[in-house]
């Protein structure tokens, strides 16, 4: 009996020593696996590190440069708001007042040349007013009825005989006069100044090349920013002109605008 034992006890043994070489054969290779891919992640690091010093050595071969172009622009559209406030207690009293005075302005707009296509309300508000007592409490005391009218055209010959006509016909503001190039004006000289701006880019290009003893080879790329390609008023008033029919007319001076465009160009170098 004690021999039966013996043989199941080295059986037992035995078979336990396989499965521990077994465990160790299964750790050593998960081991192996497991340190596998830091080695993998650290070639990656590797490539990458390439590319970065490629993309330096292409960087270091090129030049940035920025170039401009200004000129000065007679303005041909003028723009003009004028508008008429209505105040009474009754909303209705000051919506008659107020509709009675507008169409009185445009009537005369159009006596003297504005042309129907040239004139449009902008704005047109009815807003209650109050008064605000010794204790804080609002009391209201009417209404404000407020028409605003553009006048947009490219005659600026009767500017002045406009603004007056308004004036007497009941308007009692002139909310601003504005001159400004068309876009179709802008539009004529837009390409002359990207032409002009480019030759200036070159320009700096080649004295910072020439600077540094290289030579341009080519561009690898450029941009034109007309984005903010918006007259500017310009300083200089000697070419204003008034275009009042008379001493006691308003005087109106038009004047020039600025425009300007930039490029960025960047060139490839030898």
């Amino acid at each position: 009996m004690s021999n039966y034992y013996e043989k199941n006890l080295k059986r037992n043994v035995s078979n336990l020593t396989i499965l521990l070489f077994l465990g160790l054969g299964l750790g050593f290779v998960s081991l192996t696996v497991m340190n596998m891919a830091p080695i993998g992640v650290f070639a990656q690091a590797t490539v990458s590190g390439q590319d970065n010093k490629t993309q330096l050595a292409s960087l270091n071969n090129t030049l940035f440069v920025s170039g401009s172009a200004t000129d000065k622009v007679n303005t041909d559209l003028v723009t003009i708001s004028i508008g008429v406030q209505s105040i009474n207690i009754s909303a209705t009293d000051a919506l008659i007042s107020n509709s009675k005075i507008a169409n009185e302005i445009i009537t005369s707009l159009r006596d003297n040349g504005v042309q129907e296509n040239e004139i449009s309300t902008s704005q047109y508000t009815i807003q209650p007013n109050y008064n605000f007592t010794e204790s804080g409490n609002s009391v209201k005391t009417g209404f404000t009825v407020s028409n605003i009218l553009t006048v947009q055209s490219s005659n600026f010959n009767n500017i002045s005989s406009w603004i007056d006509s308004a004036v007497n016909a009941g308007a009692n503001t002139i909310n601003g006069v504005d001159f400004k190039v068309s876009d179709k004006s802008l539009e004529s000289v837009k390409n002359t100044l990207i032409e002009q701006a480019i030759i200036n880019a070159k320009q700096n290009a080649d004295i910072a090349s020439s600077a540094i003893g290289s030579t341009i080879v080519g561009i690898k790329s450029i941009s034109v920013n007309t984005g903010g390609f918006n007259p500017m008023p310009s300083s200089d008033q000697i070419m204003q002109r008034s275009f009042a029919s008379g001493a006691s007319s308003t005087p109106i001076l038009p004047g020039e605008q600025e425009v300007s465009v930039t490029v960025q160009i960047t060139y490839r170098l030898n």
